[in-house]
């Protein structure tokens, strides 16, 4: 993996290609080599932050850490502080990293990283942060200037794995061991000039208010399961699965085959493997609940009601801070005409069997099929969606 790694290729499904092989080799070997006291490169505890669900990151820096040595505490999903610094402490950690998809995990990290500033453990953990929600600036500008001790932020796994070796680096003295240089942002927040709300009043947006009414074909919710795959494979997007999910891309250097030579010989393929493999082991259960709901809007509010009138509940959504100033809001029945709107929501699964089957490829070390099959199963979400 480290000589894969240092190529340059970094085309994550041949990685945790390797990484099964010397998976495979190292429990071959590990009963003919001698212990030693050696703790090895070092420690790090990994968590998906509290009320976050997403581990898929998680993992891959989990898979690409201990196969270059290091040791990792796999806490899982939806892990208070609390037990994060418990294993911290357990396991005598040398770094703590945290992992989640929300936007909402985002506030979460910060809070985490105020607790070990009030319980003054910053400076024996230094922090690696990941996640689609997280931004460079926000972590290593925002929540740097926050920590009392080092916090970085790992676009992925391999990035993840520099940073590792820098910090363990710097804590045993490697001469030149350093950790990259904090990305400044391009504009400094305080200069930027925001058109901000004008004072006199709540602004909306000139979205007509007099278009009729759409009568919903009924009220409340009904459930559809038994949906076949075939009736939205169709609308899978393979680009998404194959670069986003899967990692599938042309190498930096040029040399290699290209994009599209690697969606023939390596993505497709699998692919259709992985859709036969779904049908003949009735891995999906596709269903979905969707439904019609009475609703009006208040400034920038969505007000969900129920049959007798009364608010169920409410969204707020943001408002465009110039242009038009437009607000999801604005395109339902304000609350003061009088009139009732109508607002469809839906919500779709793939099933549980998927997550099930993920786990098991995961524990099992067949890290490439677990790779693929659980981005094609959000993908799949995506297509029925």
């Amino acid at each position: 993996v480290g000589e894969l790694f240092g190529s340059g290729q970094m085309q994550l499904p041949f990685v945790l290609q390797s990484a099964e092989v010397m998976k495979t080799a190292v429990a071959h070997l590990e009963p003919h080599m001698e212990k030693t006291d050696d703790d090895g490169k070092g420690t790090i505890v990994l968590a998906t932050v509290r009320g976050d669900v997403h581990d898929i990151g998680k993992n891959l820096v989990d898979i690409i850490l201990s196969n270059n040595g290091y040791t990792v505490v796999n806490l899982g999903i939806k892990q208070p502080v609390s037990a994060i610094l418990e294993a911290a402490d357990e396991h005598r950690a040398d770094v703590i990293g945290m992992s989640g998809l929300l936007v909402k995990s985002t506030v979460i990290m910060k809070e985490n990283l105020e607790e070990l500033n009030s319980r003054g453990l910053a400076r024996d953990y230094p922090v690696i942060l990941g996640g689609a929600a997280l931004t460079r600036a926000y972590v290593e500008q925002d929540l740097h200037e926050i920590y009392d001790g080092e916090v970085r932020y790992a676009r992925d796994a391999f990035e993840g794995l520099r940073l590792m070796d820098a910090l363990i680096g710097i804590k045993r003295g490697v001469p030149g061991a350093k950790l990259p240089e904090l990305k400044q942002r391009r504009v400094r927040a305080a200069t930027v000039e925001v058109d901000e709300r004008p004072e006199e009043g709540h602004v909306r947006s000139d979205v007509a208010t007099d278009n009729p009414v759409p009568a919903p074909p009924f009220r409340g919710t009904r459930v559809v399961k038994g949906i076949q795959l075939k009736e939205y494979a169709s609308w899978l997007d393979e680009g998404a699965l194959f670069k986003g999910q899967w990692g599938l891309k042309q190498a930096r250097t040029g040399e290699g085959p290209s994009y599209e030579e690697l969606v023939e010989s390596e993505g497709r393929p699998r692919l259709r493997g992985l859709l036969d493999r779904l049908q003949t082991e009735n891995l999906l259960e596709a269903a979905v609940v969707y439904g019609y709901f009475p609703c009006v809007s208040k400034d920038d509010d969505l007000i969900v009601l129920d049959d007798d009138g009364n608010e169920r509940t409410r969204f707020t959504f943001p408002r465009q801070r110039r242009g038009r100033r437009l607000c999801l809001a604005d395109f339902f029945r304000p609350e003061e005409s009088g009139e009732t709107d109508v607002v469809g929501f839906q919500v779709v699964t793939v099933g549980s069997r998927i997550g099930e089957e993920t786990a098991r490829m995961f524990e099992a070390n067949a890290y490439r099929d677990y790779l693929e099959l659980h981005g094609l199963s959000v993908q799949l979400a995506e297509a029925l969606a």
